[in-house]
């Protein structure tokens, strides 16, 4: 497992391994819900796309069956890790083949382990967050292990409030 992989899978281990993301959000602001848990301290935001395409060939894929699509950012001051971008496709994605987030004219790359994507490191988390304070859509492209290309569409609205919110949580 690559290095650049390892925190971020520590941080889904804390947030999926426990009811954490289960819970209903602490704050809303439009598309975006704030979440948080104590132990150990984790706030995270986190919208879910707006709008879903999958296609094979080139055509509509019909009966694809995808978990939860999820935008987040994530908060956890003890493992320094403060505003980890990721990217939940609901599949395994297609391994060694980046998954693309662009907003606006900016695209970046985001490197896929199972069904989760992330920037390299957190200078491009740094520059996506501050592209989501100025864009209105994110649009996440990738494919799954079975050949079945994704575009989904998240909403920005709210995002800048929520994001701060989430930052005034966690005291960073």
């Amino acid at each position: 497992m690559n290095k650049f992989i390892l925190i971020p899978l520590v941080t889904l281990n804390i947030i999926f391994g426990s009811a954490a993301f289960s819970q209903k959000p602490v704050a809303s602001f439009q598309d975006w819900g704030v979440y948080s848990s104590n132990d150990p301290k984790l706030c995270w935001l986190a919208s879910t796309a707006m709008k879903v395409e999958n296609t094979r060939g080139g055509k509509p894929a019909m009966n694809v069956t995808r978990g939860d699509i999820v935008l987040f950012i994530t908060y956890l001051p003890e493992k320094d890790i403060l505003g980890e971008v990721s990217f939940g496709g609901g599949y395994p994605f297609k391994p060694n083949q980046m998954v693309e987030l662009q907003i606006g004219s900016a695209k970046y790359d985001l490197i896929p382990e199972g069904g989760f994507a992330w920037p390299a490191n957190s200078d491009i988390d740094t520059k996506i967050r501050v592209s989501m304070t100025r864009g209105s859509t994110a649009t996440i492209k990738a494919e799954s292990t079975r050949g079945t290309k994704t575009k989904d569409t998240f909403s920005l609205r709210g995002f800048t409030a929520a994001l701060k919110d989430t930052k005034k949580r966690c005291g960073v």
